[in-house]
């Protein structure tokens, strides 16, 4: 394909909070490559038109949606971007505050998986389409200043960064508030963005899921559940393969004989013990909710 340059708006959706976590031992490394795929899966599961995935770099997901060929369809396109970006931060939370209030587990990354971020980049440009080894790829200097802006100064871990360029077009259909802040990278200079922290979407989420009819949250509760135990030995395969800390063969090997051996008492755990604790959960929020009222 002759490479083609287009109008583009790129898309960075990071995932952060449970590297540090990791470390603690095999099985906090196991729930945490378990963790991240099941999140990622549901990043993925949201992606449609205009918006398409380019790849998965690490944690982070590198989409984009391109022009059309005409100004109408650039302008729906760039109307549209705005509910996407929406629906993977609703996504997310979900499922990050499902896995947090659902998990019976209690390793170091299921302890701590309120710890869980996403962070969201948003430029707009031109991007130079092109094939090499039969894959699509898109690059450029405006792709390249997107994968910048993802090491920026904004302190809290949720938000929303659109550079002044996304702002100006993508930003003029979503809701603020948006911070100005001006960051500065070699070979761009001053580089203007808009800041929207994400702070209560999470408990906005939790708030959602217990405000579910009993049935929703049991039946949420046992597909959480199917993820977690489908999940589990492909993210054991990983850790075998490619451990995030350094582990001898032998004790690797230990830890996987030890999990196929209690893998059908893990099953039954998630199985029963999810819904049971979602349900647990609910109640004391509840009790919580009901002393507030009466003490008022």
């Amino acid at each position: 394909m002759e490479a083609v340059e287009k109008r583009v708006v790129v898309v960075l959706a990071d995932i952060s909070g449970y590297t540090k976590f990791m470390v603690e031992n095999q099985m906090s490394a196991v729930h945490g490559q378990q963790c991240i795929t099941y999140l990622i899966e549901t990043l993925i599961r949201e992606i449609d038109l205009p918006l398409r995935l380019q790849e998965i770099e690490g944690d982070a997901l590198f989409l984009y949606a391109e022009d059309p060929g005409s100004d109408a369809g650039w302008q729906d396109v760039l109307q549209q971007v705005p509910t996407k970006l929406m629906r993977f931060f609703d996504a997310f939370y979900e499922g990050a505050v499902l896995g947090a209030e659902a998990t019976p587990c209690e390793c170091a990354i299921c302890r701590n998986s309120d710890e869980l971020a996403l962070k969201i980049v948003v430029h707009a440009g031109t991007a130079v389409f092109h094939k090499i080894g039969g894959f699509n790829k898109v690059s450029g200097p405006d792709v390249i200043l997107a994968h910048r802006l993802l090491k920026n100064s904004v302190v809290e871990k949720e938000y929303l960064l659109l550079s002044e360029a996304a702002h100006s077009t993508v930003g003029q259909h979503m809701e603020g508030p948006f911070q100005s802040v001006t960051e500065t990278y070699d070979g761009f200079g001053d580089v203007n963005t808009f800041v929207r922290i994400n702070n209560d979407l999470k408990e906005e989420q939790r708030n959602a899921l217990y405000e579910r009819p009993r049935a929703s949250l049991v039946a949420r509760a046992e597909l959480y559940s199917l993820a977690a135990i489908g999940g589990l030995f492909p993210a054991l395969i990983k850790h075998l393969r490619n451990p995030v800390f350094e582990t001898r063969l032998p004790r690797r090997v230990g830890f996987a004989l030890t999990m196929v051996v209690r893998a059908p008492m893990m099953v039954m755990m998630y199985l029963i013990g999810t819904p049971r604790r979602l349900l647990a959960r609910r109640a004391e929020r509840n009790e919580v909710l009901r002393s507030k009222t009466e003490s008022t």
